[in-house]
Formats: structure tokens, C-alpha cells, sequence
């Protein structure tokens, strides 16, 4: 054989005539190489640039956008004059005019806006008797970072209509009384910001089951006792779904420890119902893990495995999926990476039932997300895992 390799290319050095021709016959095979496996691929063209936009949301921490609630309970020239100063740059914008303190509530637990301004009635008569108005606003304290940026940005604008105010005519100074902001903050009064990142790592750690169920279909293949079940009754069906029935089960059972070291080692409160969680949470770990099933049936060793599992979920999951700064709901680009990434609704669930206390009617966009999506990523994966069993 290799008198036999070393005479084809003795045969190719002499028809190209040269160094030149050896030069582009390499460059042809490594090209075609790197075209034809698709990790090579990945890692050469697609894996900088995914990497750099992943550490380019490192070291982005701005927010750039509220969603802001507003209960206008004075309906008056001033109250509307008010909110309109505080939305006009667009950092702020008006998600919803609150009609009752009931869809405040519901707005705030379903995360549809990060902050409630509640104008009282009398805001206007108080401010020409030369009284100082009061306004209320209620931030959302799951995600801290998030509820502090926001008051800084209410307090400063809310101090630049006062100062404007002066502008006025005479007959209009006596709208010149300071209007004192009362803030209260919900689900998390001291703004800890363990009690907000905690519950979100929690959707981070528990991918760990999905790289093992990842590494375990790659290291069937790698070791060869794929080619064994080929030879078996066993359909690929069967294989996959056994295999996500026994990872399902272990992470399961693997979140009560997690439950715990949140709870008891780092005191972090848990309002919510417990069966909820561990329904939803095995929600979460269905989605992620027929994605994992679904990258993993394109691979072919452990290491392939593990990298792709850490590009494509861990990463993502710690910068994009709304743990530290909340998903860009103006950029449709910003919304489909993170509804693609199982973490961003099983964030959403962690938070809303540790700190929040919300049950079901609260959540079941997230726990649909998952199911749909994991339920999806299965049936894919077995159809084309049928393929590779023919």
C-alpha cells in the first residue's frame, strides 16, 4: 500500500511539473477537507464569529430600552406632560396605559414590562397648592442591575421636568412644588443580586445533563457499538427516546440538590410551588435535551460533542438568554437566538416561581415554548437518525 501511495504521487509531482503544482494540490485537498467536514467548517468560518458576538455581550452591560407601565389615575395636562418627558429619547417606552392595579400585577409577573409608574389622582391640584406631588413607581426586583437602571434613569428625568417647569409663565410658578418619587420595589426589596442571578444560573447548570446525553450518543458512535445496534431489533426510535427517558430522569432528580444549595446556602427565597418546578423544570430538561440529541446525531466523537454543546448552549446561555441583561425586544435578531435557546424560558420559569410565587397562568408561554420545541427537536432527530440506520 504504500509503495502504491508513493507511485500515484510521484505520477502527480511529474504531471504538474513542479513545486507549483504540489502547492495548489495541497491547497485543493485541505480546501475540499474543510468544506466536507462540517466541524472543521464550523470551527474555521462560523466558530470566530460566533465567539466574538458572544464576548461582545460580555462587555456590553448597558440597557438600552425599559418597557414601562403607567397607572394615570390624575388624567391631567401635567400627569400626560409627565410621561410624555419621560418617554421622549425612547429608553423608556410606554408598554401599556394600566387600567387596574389587577393588570399591573399580571403585567410584572409576566415580565411584559420591568416597571409600573402610578400616578394618584389630585397629582395636578396638589402641584398649583404648592404641595409636593407624590408618584409611586413599582420596578420589578428579579433582575437588580435591571430595576436600578431603571429608577436612575425615572429619577433623573423626573428631575429634569421639575427644573423645566421654571420656564413657565408667572401665572404657572406655582407648579414650581418638587415631585417626590416613592419608590417600592416587588419580589425583591433589597435588589440582592444573588437572589436574581441564582435562580437564573440555575437554567445554566442544568444543561450539564444535555452535554452528558450529547457525549453519550457521540461516544456510541466513536466506539464503535453503534455499528452492534444496527444489527438488533432495536430501531432508532427506540435508542433515542430510551436514552432522553434515563438523562431525563437522572437531571430530575439532580435539581432537588440545586433547589437546596439555592435555598439553604445561599437563603435565596422560594415562593412558589415546588411540583410546579419539577414539572416545568422536566419541561425544560426535554427541550434541551432533544436539541442535544438533535446537534449530537451530526457527530461523531465526544470532543466534537463537547465543544458544540459549549458554542452553541452554554455560551449563548450565560450572555443571551436574558440572565444578565434582558432579551432586546426591538431587535428581532435578539429574539429568535434567544427563543431558540432552551435556558431563556426555563430562566423566566426559574425566576417567576422562586422570587415571584406565580403559578401555571403565569408561566405557560415559557413551559409551551419548551414542550413545543423539545417535542419538535425529537421527532426530527428520529427521522433522521432512521436514515442513518438503513
Amino acid at each position: 500500500m504504500k509503495g502504491k501511495k508513493n507511485t500515484r504521487s510521484d505520477r502527480w509531482v511529474t504531471a504538474g511539473g513542479g513545486t507549483l503544482h504540489r502547492v495548489r494540490s495541497i491547497a485543493n485537498k485541505e480546501l475540499l477537507h474543510i468544506v466536507r467536514d462540517g466541524r472543521t467548517f464550523f470551527m474555521v468560518f462560523i466558530a470566530p464569529a460566533f465567539t466574538l458576538v458572544m464576548l461582545s455581550y460580555l462587555f456590553s452591560w448597558d440597557i438600552e430600552r425599559f418597557a414601562l407601565g403607567v397607572f394615570d389615575g390624575d388624567r391631567s395636562s401635567l400627569s400626560r406632560q409627565y410621561v410624555a418627558a419621560l418617554t421622549e429619547d425612547g429608553t423608556i417606552t410606554l408598554q401599556e396605559d394600566v387600567a387596574s392595579k389587577d393588570r399591573a400585577d399580571e403585567l410584572l409577573a409576566t415580565d411584559r414590562v420591568q416597571g409600573v409608574l402610578v400616578v394618584p389622582p389630585g397629582l395636578m391640584e396638589q402641584v398649583n397648592e404648592g404641595q409636593a406631588g407624590e408618584i409611586q413607581i413599582i420596578l420589578d426586583g428579579t433582575n437588580p442591575g435591571l430595576a436600578a437602571q431603571m429608577l436612575a434613569h425615572i429619577r433623573g428625568r423626573t428631575e429634569r421636568f421639575a427644573a423645566a417647569l421654571s420656564a413657565l409663565p408667572e401665572e404657572a410658578l406655582a407648579q414650581l412644588a418638587p415631585i417626590d418619587t416613592r419608590t417600592r420595589v416587588w419580589y425583591n426589596p433589597n435588589l440582592k443580586v444573588l437572589d436574581s442571578m441564582v435562580p437564573g444560573l440555575i437554567a445554566v447548570v442544568m444543561c450539564m445533563p444535555a452535554f452528558s446525553i450529547a457525549t453519550s450518543l457521540a461516544r456510541e458512535k466513536e466506539l464503535g457499538t453503534m455499528e452492534g445496534l444496527y444489527a438488533t431489533p432495536v430501531g432508532g426510535g427506540d435508542l433515542l427516546v430510551g436514552k432522553l427517558t434515563a438523562y431525563l430522569s437522572c437531571g430530575l432528580a439532580s435539581v432537588v440538590p440545586v433547589v437546596m444549595v439555592a435555598t439553604l446556602w445561599f437563603g435565596v427565597p422560594f415562593r412558589g410551588s415546588f411540583v410546579l418546578f419539577l414539572l416545568l423544570t422536566a419541561d425544560f430538561l426535554l427541550g434541551i435535551m432533544c436539541l442535544s440529541l438533535f446537534l449530537a446525531n451530526f457527530l461523531s466523537s465526544q470532543q466534537a460533542a463537547m465543544v458544540l454543546m459549549f458554542l452553541v448552549l452554554f455560551i449563548p446561555s450565560m450572555f443571551l438568554s436574558g440572565l444578565i441583561d434582558p432579551v432586546d425586544r426591538t431587535s428581532i435578531g435578539a429574539q429568535l437566538q434567544a427563543n431558540f435557546l432552551p435556558t431563556t424560558h426555563y430562566i423566566a420559569i426559574c425566576r417567576g416561581i422562586f422570587l415571584k410565587g406565580v403559578g401555571i397562568g403565569a408561566l405557560w408561554r415559557p413551559a409551551l415554548m419548551l414542550a413545543t420545541t423539545g417535542m419538535a427537536y425529537l421527532v426530527l432527530t428520529i427521522k433522521l437518525f432512521k436514515k442513518k440506520l438503513r
